[in-house]
């Protein structure tokens, strides 16, 4: 018997690269709510990365990979997509065989739809989560009026933006003629607590850009027209500043739809995570919004929330189908909740790493007079390689 464990080894180690450039494609939407099928970047996160000294957050790879599905560019780096300036997610898929973008972080799948600078100049991805089948009420109680100190429809005191979403802020209106609002303390077990509370271990907060910082937020208009599947009038919950061109709220019949003068209207923008508004998602793939998703970024399982509320009434705000289609209901009807957040990816690209390789292991083979490979291994010798990650000579 002739032990070869040390001379391939050693070969090994000496002889391995990482490549970035042969990552698969998958079919990555494998939940009903999507037909047509994504590329998967893979999961951008370093296994283990809370425990890491050396501050390496994001996987160096699957950052890679995601450089060049945004620029279609072989071998792209960060400064290539931060040259790309602003792309919507149909400008995205044309670079990628009509395909969208997905990528898994924090253990849950994502989907990207839209880049652009931050007020400081930063590149972000916008991401949305992908699939949700958790449900929750938009608000617990509801009524038709506006001249509540806190409609039933007013996204930021909304009991799905402080209990879902764990943004805590200042509480939600618990029931009708409230004028003060109810707690709700952020939860560390919460599903969404690492992209919501930086004092988490392993919080991601750090590496998301608020709305505040993010210009289209701030002054979007449904009733601008054009691409964005308007309804006639600017909707509440969407801009929060002043919206961009002509602003018409709906008044009458006694109600005021314009919410922007009321207490806490606009403390979304503070906000890590959040849900997307009807201007930015649009209407299906004509009147497509500013994001300019597919039909199966739309969709879903199963209904869900979105952020903009009706032109008319306070008690109506707006969800997709599981379809994809845009209607307006009850806030006191229960649909799912998929919220979106903005990527910061120079800073991501700061903080990323390559993940440590699968250990090898001490392997022997039989000498008979031949050259030998690793072939001539057994497998079960060898389960720590990996050829689609190493090279060998």
């Amino acid at each position: 018997m002739f032990a070869a464990a040390i001379i391939i080894v050693a070969v090994l180690l000496c002889c391995c690269f990482i490549s970035f450039n042969n990552i698969n494609d998958v079919f990555a939407f494998t939940t009903s709510n999507i037909t047509s099928g994504a590329v998967d970047v893979g999961d951008i996160l370093l296994e283990g990365y809370a425990d890491r000294a050396d501050g390496k957050v994001f996987n160096g790879e699957s950052m890679a990979a995601l450089y060049e599905k945004l620029t279609g560019k072989t071998g792209a780096e960060i400064g290539d997509v931060d040259a790309l300036g602003t792309l919507t997610a149909k400008q995205i898929r044309a670079k990628n065989g009509n395909k969208d973008i997905v990528l898994t972080m924090d253990g849950q799948k994502w989907t990207v739809t839209h880049l652009t600078k931050d007020s400081s100049g930063n590149t972000i991805a916008t991401l949305w989560k992908a699939t949700e089948i958790a449900t929750h009420t938009w608000s617990s109680w509801y009524d038709t009026a506006t001249t509540y100190a806190y409609p039933s429809n007013m996204y930021s005191t909304s009991f799905v933006r402080a209990d879902a979403l764990n943004s805590g802020g200042n509480g939600y209106v618990a029931k009708k003629g409230d004028t003060t609002l109810t707690k709700v303390a952020q939860k560390a077990d919460h599903k969404y607590a690492r992209l919501t509370m930086p004092s988490v271990k392993g919080s991601l907060t750090s590496f998301i850009v608020k709305p505040s910082a993010v210009a289209y937020q701030g002054n979007q208009n449904n009733n601008v027209g054009g691409n964005i599947g308007s309804t006639g009038y600017t909707l509440p919950n969407e801009a929060y500043g002043t919206p961009s061109g002509t602003v018409k709220w709906y008044v009458g019949s006694g109600r005021n739809m314009n919410y922007s003068g009321k207490s806490g209207y606009a403390d979304w923008k503070d906000d890590y995570i959040w849900l997307p508004s009807l201007t930015e998602i649009g209407r299906d793939e004509t009147t497509n919004g500013i994001w300019a998703l597919s039909n199966n970024q739309r969709s879903n399982s199963s209904a869900s929330w979105l952020r903009s509320s009706r032109h008319n009434y306070a008690n109506y705000a707006y969800y997709l189908t599981p379809g994809s289609s845009v209607k307006t209901t009850s806030v006191t009807d229960s649909f799912a909740v998929r919220p979106a957040l903005h990527l910061n990816l120079d800073m991501a690209a700061e903080h990323s790493g390559l993940g440590s390789l699968t250990e090898p292991k001490d392997v022997s083979v039989e000498y008979k007079g031949t050259a030998l490979t690793l072939d001539d291994v057994a497998d079960e010798q060898k389960k720590w390689f990996k050829p689609d990650k190493v090279n060998i000579t």
